[in-house]
């Protein structure tokens, strides 16, 4: 099976991955040189798909299904034009991601079905979120706690253009969940728990997810009414912030995602991109067999400055080619662009464990022995501000650390 990839960053780096994962041969194709996943294909291609047209037919041709693995609205469309016209099938809902690529679009679309979402400015009060309609992840997100902060911010994301949007802000863990489906019939996967830097990226993701049997069968309804309201074919993934037995869907994006699906393999062995092949070649969603899940934490660290830091999957993005390692001090597997010698460089770890406390404790003994045998100095965590602010008042630790 050849999979072509397009896109070489993170959710390339993430496609490579759980690709060799299902015994594929990934196929990338970027029109930048040494992009993070290129260290993980079995093949790579570099030049712009839209701008050769006769070259991308002739490598898109050559593999079973293609899987853009990017966020570049041309680039989306031109293969949702012509990849069908090859009679290639193309692993992604054009539509769909049309929707879930706006949060106004999103929200709206949550309004619609009466899917639980944080309260919409003015009536949150503070504090409130504010971020930008069409980015995705962490980008421009800000915390506020007054007037001058929010029309700060405002004016930040409206002097490049973007839509703005303002909600309640939830203090609370945050969890993801994807959903495979096929004309709107979808089979809702795995919850896992997300962890963010102090600005709002996602550095560590944890599974399996300790909480109330009534959210988790929300955040499945809901991921399951939107899958269903978009028609959807492709895969999809929900987020939400819960406070107290209350799950609040905060995004939704039709495009695979990066990290969450990693974290799933390891923790309840369903690969999301065999899925989605499997999915595209019955014309339906395959049964998902449902065992009881090990505990599994992924998380990224950069060494700098003498340094090693827990952070947010941004550093990922901008590696040299990643390069899979197994038993990479102590951790079962990491994705590295380390060399021996390198003063600078990027991983993100996996640590495995018969519960999640287990999976942990492995992580923070594996941080030890990295700076231990580096001679590196570990720089404690830090939550969000907005997110420190909250738990300050509650008279809590600010760090994200969990269980």
């Amino acid at each position: 099976m050849r999979l072509a990839i397009v896109g070489g960053k993170l959710q390339g780096t993430e496609a490579c991955y759980l690709a060799r994962k299902a015994g594929y041969d990934p196929v990338l194709v970027d029109r930048r040189v040494d992009t993070p996943a290129s260290g993980l294909a079995a093949e790579q291609h570099v030049f712009d798909v839209c701008a050769d047209a006769e070259r991308t037919r002739r490598v898109l041709t050559s593999c079973d299904a293609v899987l853009p693995a990017c966020e570049d609205q041309a680039t989306l469309d031109w293969l949702a034009y012509y990849v069908p016209r090859w009679e290639i099938p193309l692993l992604f809902d054009l539509g769909a991601y049309l929707v879930t690529s706006s949060k106004v679009a999103s929200n709206e679309l949550f309004a619609e079905l009466d899917v639980p979402r944080p309260l919409p400015w003015p009536e949150c009060g503070f504090p409130a979120v504010v971020k930008p309609s069409g980015a995705s992840g962490s980008e421009g997100v800000r915390v506020v706690v007054g007037e001058r902060e929010l029309d700060e911010a405002r004016r930040e994301l409206e002097r490049v253009d973007h839509e703005v949007v303002v909600e309640e802000f939830v203090a609370g863990p945050s969890l993801s969940i994807e959903v495979v489906a096929w004309k709107g019939h979808g089979e809702a996967l795995f919850a896992t728990d997300l962890e963010f830097d102090a600005n709002y990226d996602c550095k560590r993701v944890s599974a399996p997810v300790d909480a109330p049997a009534p959210v988790l069968e929300s955040l499945a309804d809901s991921i399951l009414r939107v899958a269903d309201r978009l028609r959807l074919s492709g895969i999809m993934d929900l987020e939400v912030m819960v406070a107290g037995r209350d799950a609040k869907c905060t995004e939704v994006d039709a495009r695979l995602p990066s990290q969450t699906p990693t974290a799933v393999l390891h923790a309840y062995d369903v690969n999301l991109i065999e899925l989605l092949v499997e999915t595209f070649k019955r014309g339906g969603v395959p049964p998902v067999a449902r065992e009881p899940g090990r505990g599994v934490v992924y998380e990224h660290v950069c060494v700098r400055n003498g340094c090693l830091e827990v952070i947010g999957e941004h550093v990922m993005g901008s590696a040299r080619p990643l390069r899979l390692v197994d038993d990479f001090f102590g951790a079962d597997e990491a994705l590295t662009d380390r060399k021996d010698g390198d003063a600078q460089w990027v991983a993100t770890l996996i640590t495995r464990g018969a519960h999640l406390a287990e999976a942990r404790q492995r992580m923070r003994l594996v941080e030890r022995t990295i700076a231990a045998a580096e001679n590196l100095t570990l720089v404690p965590e830090a939550a969000p501000p907005g997110l420190a602010r909250s738990q300050a008042a509650e008279g809590r630790d600010g760090t994200m650390e969990r269980g």
